[in-house]
């Protein structure tokens, strides 16, 4: 029966599963399972590496994880990430293009190493790396992470949040959900672009690196640009501040209600 169903629903155009929702959760999914493989990177990477005791309990950047027990953890997770914004097309060419350029920068980060004299971890599983690849006297890592948060960043500013006027109010005059997603859209925006600009604040000005002395300053900042895209992408899911009920919500509620008419059709005909 289950078959029959599943059948019937993969044989429809796609104009009418589109009108049926059919595509519109899968595509929902597809900007949740990206915004929370963005969201837990740095969370699996600091909870599960294995450390001595003579350790960091935190690395002094995402990147150095490459060089702990956990570097090909990180390789995966950026992949991944990189082949799911891959899989997203946009609403225009420009953001599909931004999207594009994003996965190419993710994966690019995974495979570019950063630079390290010394293994960050005694539980290394990669060979250390003092010099790494440049592109005009910066690291093509660094070049890469830059252009893959400046590039979501955009796409959090400008294309998030495009929406007709009328659909941001309610009748009653208070701020629609959709009105609600714009303003965290523009939010993780703009944390994501100041926390670029500091990070290569903290590059080039060298007294800021005295100042921080051990404490974890790219790190921190690249946490806080990594969870604020994700929590952008899980917004644009809808699975913060939805319009009514969550769509898997309603995509179960949905499927429940066909599968119970069917089966009172078919008890129907059998009489």
């Amino acid at each position: 029966m289950i078959e029959n169903i599943q059948s019937a629903i993969n044989d429809k155009p796609d104009r009418q599963k589109e009108a049926d929702n059919d595509l519109v959760y899968s595509y929902m999914t597809l900007r949740n399972l990206i915004g929370l493989s963005g969201m837990l990177l740095p969370l699996a990477l600091v909870l599960t590496t294995s450390r001595g005791l003579d350790d960091k309990l935190i690395e002094p950047s995402i990147s150095d994880y490459y060089y702990t027990s956990n570097g090909d953890v990180l390789v995966v997770l950026l992949s991944i990430l990189g082949v799911f914004l891959f899989t997203y097309k946009g609403y225009n060419w420009v953001e599909q293009v931004l999207t594009a350029l994003a996965a190419i920068c993710g994966i690019g980060v995974a495979f570019s190493p950063t630079a390290t004299k010394h293994a960050r971890s005694s539980f290394s599983i990669h060979t250390t790396h003092d010099a790494v690849p440049t592109i005009l006297g910066l690291e093509r890592h660094l070049i890469f992470a830059a252009v893959f948060f400046i590039s979501l960043a955009f796409i959090s500013l400008v294309y998030f949040p495009k929406s007709d006027a009328l659909f941001l109010k309610e009748p009653t005059g208070k701020w629609s959900p959709k009105a609600k997603r714009n303003m965290v859209y523009k939010v993780c925006g703009w944390m994501m672009i100041v926390c670029v600009l500091l990070l290569g604040i903290y590059f080039i000005y060298e007294p800021f690196q005295i100042m921080a002395g051990e404490f974890p300053v790219i790190f921190t900042l690249e946490t806080i640009a990594v969870e604020a895209f994700g929590i952008s992408w899980l917004t644009k899911g809808e699975t913060l501040w939805p319009d009514g009920e969550h769509y898997l919500v309603r995509g179960y509620r949905k499927a429940k209600h066909t599968l119970k008419e069917k089966l009172q059709h078919k008890s129907t005909n059998a009489f």
